[in-house]
């Protein structure tokens, strides 16, 4: 081999790295999940992965292992938010939902309980618009952040800054509008991904 060609072959290899470093090796999709509603349709939820990492990546951990399944917005205050993620709302028969407010699921401890695993406040610039999903926490900007979300039934700004928001209403905003508390979550899925037309 002579010296000239080894030159040349060497800046090959060293140059092949760098064109490889320059383009993303991952791309961030933004997880869509859809939570169907028991009588009233599906809802579905586009979540921000680049805004809130920790926050999503726990929500659809959760997700994918059913945690959402059976499980009821037990606090729906009409202009306000609708909230759910109460594990121990699961073992709630329809009868015993019939008729209930927010303020009797209260009285039921319903609103304490999660999966047990606390996640760390995210801060981000995301404003609590109407349908937009934050985090319930047990207050504001603390780590207490775990399978409780709500959504906002309107504009919230008060909340800004204070719970993290990490996702939006993108399908079924009028059935949100239709949420009563004791609303049944039957199923919770993410949606795969759908593959691009050529």
């Amino acid at each position: 081999m002579s010296l000239k060609f080894a030159s040349v072959l060497a800046m090959m290899v060293v140059a092949v790295p760098f064109t490889a470093l320059a383009r993303p090796i991952v791309e961030d999709k933004n997880p869509i999940v859809t939570l169907k509603i028991k009588d009233k349709g599906d809802i579905t939820l586009e979540l921000y992965v680049k805004e809130a990492p920790k926050t999503v990546e726990h929500f659809t951990d959760l997700v994918s292992k059913k945690f959402y399944d059976g499980i009821i917005f037990h606090r729906v205050i009409p202009g306000f938010v609708a909230q759910g993620g109460d594990p121990a709302s699961k073992k709630l028969k329809d009868a015993d939902i019939k008729g209930k407010t927010d303020r009797d699921f209260a009285g039921m401890g319903l609103g304490t309980g999660g999966s047990g695993k606390n996640i760390p406040f995210e801060a981000n610039k995301l404003t609590n618009e109407t349908m937009t999903v934050a985090m319930a926490l047990s207050g504001p900007r603390s780590a207490t952040g775990d399978s409780q979300f709500f959504i906002n039934l309107v504009p919230n700004h008060r909340l800004d800054g204070d719970y993290c928001v990490f996702g939006k209403v993108i399908k079924g905003a009028d059935v949100v509008a239709k949420l009563v508390s004791g609303d049944r979550i039957t199923s919770a899925r993410i949606e795969p991904e759908k593959k691009k037309k050529k």
